[in-house]
């Protein structure tokens, strides 16, 4: 069979199961595949075929959908369950977890360690442990605020559909079995890695032999990111590639036959897959280092991509929710283009042109889906990559290598030295040049149809490439200029009430860039903790939350960040805000610098040289018709929670007052100054029983309330008298605990709200 077929039939299997999982990308898909074969006049045997294959993918992936459901079901209070450990545990800070199995079902364990010393005792829990625990079931929250990750998706794509929260481990026993070797061999591992070498390089030799990247530091993890070198930090088919030649040549040097080489290199690879715990890349080019090296001994003739292809049908075929992981299509996409383009590769005369060729295909390729996952693109990521990958691949993998395996023979202090400086030195490398401005270009997660319109462009990019001619490079450009022109001057505006937990984040995004503007930035109040108990990579609202969510929307600048006092849970993302956007000015409650957590944020923003002005009634600035103006607090004396900035204006044709956490004192000041009419109320302090009062409520008459509160908050917030009050006067309410992000979208004077939760 020609390359062709193997190529359509893995389009043919991608387009069914998308038919099956996500409708409209399999159609598109589908059409593509098969205009492509009437205009390359595909005999009809083999469209017949091909289209057998859709069928075929589409009723597996429709049955895999249907049985995304658990046998296992919730009961009141905790209970006793027998758990098997079923991967390896992750323990870091306070918290263990570990994907297990009841009854054939995997879960997800969760526990917190209540002192230093069990802490330690976990540490000999291994893969295949059968533990007797009490627990409870709670199921997965899906994602509450637009665009950002779901996890709750990301584990039922695993056939996980509970988390057991754990309050007592009663016992442990080892009763693993020979399905669980491999896994141990891992563990034990990552645990020499984490004994014996320098904390500071811990995490990058974990990713780089056994694709384990939770040990990387998250300053590391961002500087790799943004430069658009993070590939580096999981296994590539190249590190494959490497290893197993290296493995081929020192058998043979002992004097193995070839045959016998062989054999022992696809039994390698085999047992490596699970080694690095089954990511996408290793699955992909282990697998396909063995189809090549099986037919080999056959007389089929297979060539390099007719194998990618066969690799990439038994994946989707045996996981067909594959096709939504990350990993998965990057890895695939970017083979599929090397491969597709080795020709033009190979015929290029010198290494550093095929290098660069290499590299350039590879940023290309990634393009639409890097930015669909992360929302930017590294600018920078092609002249990175020329330096790193060489650097990566011949000094320090094999540098890495060489000082893991000597480890079990001599003490290897003296070689740790040239590896830790080596890593220390490409990982301060890499914060200098993330530094530098304009490192990264945010585009923000694309519409289906813009997203499909870079999928072609970059196809014919590849075309002219092939034909040695480069205008296509222009058009691609071309499209990213207006992709980031609408980001800017999109004719709708959104006011969108960000799901931060308990506490405050507002966007405005005005229309044609008229002003965008960040009410608060939430924030998590921290609790002192032991050192045993920090985790080694803390969630952070700012950096977790509100930023990735205003990146998401291809945001680049805030023309006001407003701080509306200093309480934590408003301005604890601040400074992730100032890290990683343009923000022009920062407005602060007069005297609210006695906060220490303002405090930072001012000293901070100093630095970058972002102007901070106290802000109170009358400042006023740009909004969609009258402005926006504020109008609290009305003095300069600081006193907390009253004396938050309180913002009135109109947005989208209606009348809106955001009060930051004014309580009933402020309230009272506030309708005695001001006649406020208000179509939009968002609930003071969170809708505690302090704000809101009935007095408030007469003179204001809003429409329509939202409250900003976490679910299940340890403060009761929104308190029910507070709700309860509202809804006597008819008000529509939105809670973000319930509802997750409220966002209201409008064009010229028409606008619709609409929950991210029904």
């Amino acid at each position: 069979m020609s390359s062709g077929f193997y190529l359509y039939s893995a389009m043919g299997v991608l387009s069914g199961a998308l038919l099956a999982l996500q409708f409209h990308w399999g159609a598109v898909l589908l059409v593509l595949l098969l205009l492509s074969q009437y205009l390359r006049k595909i005999p009809l045997i083999t469209i017949l075929f091909i289209l057998l294959f859709v069928g075929i993918s589409f009723f597996n992936s429709h049955w895999h959908q249907s049985q995304q459901h658990s046998v296992l079901s919730a009961q009141t209070g905790p209970h006793s369950y027998h758990v098997t450990i079923d991967d390896i545990p992750s323990i870091d800070g306070n918290a263990f977890v570990s994907f297990a199995k009841i009854h054939d079902e995997k879960v997800l364990l969760r526990y917190y360690f209540t002192s230093e010393e069990e802490k330690r005792s976990f540490i000999g829990v291994n893969p295949g442990f059968v533990c007797e625990v009490e627990g409870e079931f709670n199921e997965p929250n899906p994602n509450k605020n637009p665009d950002s990750f779901n996890y709750q998706q990301f584990l039922n794509h695993q056939r996980v559909y509970w988390f057991l929260d754990i309050q007592t481990f009663k016992r442990c026993k080892d009763q693993s079995t020979w399905k669980h070797f491999l896994t141990k061999l891992r563990f034990k591992g990552l645990k020499r890695i984490e004994q014996n070498f320098p904390p500071s390089t811990v995490g990058v030799t974990q990713a780089l032999l056994f694709g384990e990247t939770g040990m990387i530091e998250e300053d590391t993890m961002k500087s790799f990111r943004e430069l658009g070198v993070v590939h580096l930090l999981a296994i590539s088919g190249l590190h494959v590639g490497l290893l197993f030649a290296f493995l081929h040549y020192f058998l043979l040097r002992l004097g193995v036959t070839r045959e016998a080489a062989s054999w022992i290199g696809i039994v390698f690879l085999l047992c490596y897959i699970v080694l690095t715990g089954g990511s996408p890349s290793v699955v992909r080019a282990s697998s396909m280092l063995i189809v090549l090296l099986l037919c080999r001994k056959t007389p089929l003739n297979i060539s390099v991509i007719d194998s990618l292809a066969a690799v990439f049908v038994v994946v989707v075929l045996y996981k067909p929710f594959s096709v939504f992981n990350a990993g998965f299509q990057l890895s695939f996409v970017v083979s599929f283009s090397l491969v597709i383009s080795s020709r033009t590769i190979l015929n290029s005369v010198s290494s550093f042109k095929q290098m660069f060729i290499v590299t350039m295909v590879a940023q290309l390729a990634s393009i639409p889906i890097v930015i669909y996952h992360f929302y930017e693109f590294s600018l920078i990521g092609f002249l990175t990559n020329l330096l790193y990958v060489p650097l990566f691949s011949f000094f320090v993998l094999p540098l890495s290598i060489m000082v893991y395996l000597l480890s079990f023979i001599v003490p290897t202090g003296w070689l740790m030295i040239p590896y830790k400086g080596l890593l220390d030195g490409i990982q301060g490398l890499s914060s200098i040049i993330s530094s530098f401005p304009y490192s990264t270009l945010v585009m923000g997660r694309p519409h289906f149809l813009l997203l499909l319109g870079y999928f072609i462009v970059i196809y014919f990019v590849f075309v002219g490439i092939e034909r040695r001619k480069y205008r296509s490079v222009g058009i691609l450009l071309l499209f990213a200029s207006l992709h980031i022109l609408w980001n800017n001057y999109h004719p709708y505006g959104e006011v969108v009430f960000i799901d931060v937990g308990q506490g405050d984040a507002t966007l405005i995004d005005l229309p044609f860039n008229r002003g965008t503007y960040l009410i608060d930035a939430g924030g998590e109040v921290q609790f002192p903790k032991e050192k045993w108990e920090e985790p080694t990579n803390r969630f952070s609202v700012g950096d977790d939350i509100v930023v990735p969510l205003i990146k998401s929307k291809g945001i680049t600048s805030i023309d006001s960040l407003i701080l509306t006092h200093g309480d934590l849970d408003h301005v604890g993302g601040a400074e992730a805000v100032i890290d990683e956007l343009e923000v022009r000015e920062i407005l602060i409650s007069p005297g609210s610098r006695e906060k220490i957590e303002v405090e930072n944020i001012v000293e901070t923003a100093q630095r970058k040289r972002i102007p901070v002005k106290e802000a109170m009634y009358p400042v006023g600035w740009r909004g969609d018709e009258n402005g926006l103006h504020i109008v609290s607090p009305l003095d300069d004396a600081y006193e907390g929670n009253n004396d938050s900035i309180v913002i009135y204006g109109e947005i989208g044709s209606k009348r809106w007052l955001l009060t930051g956490d004014l309580e009933e004192e402020g309230e009272r000041d506030l309708i005695k100054a001001f006649d406020l009419p208000v179509d939009v109320l968002k609930v003071g302090h969170h809708g505690s029983k302090t704000s809101t009062t009935e007095e408030f409520l007469d003179e204001t008459k809003p429409a329509m309330a939202v409250i900003s509160a976490g679910e299940s908050n340890r403060f009761g917030h929104p308190h029910p008298e507070v709700v309860e009050r509202l809804k006597r006067r008819g008000l529509t309410i939105y809670e973000t605990g319930k509802n997750g992000a409220i966002t209201y979208r409008f064009w010229d004077k028409k606008g619709t709200f609409s929950a991210h939760l029904p």
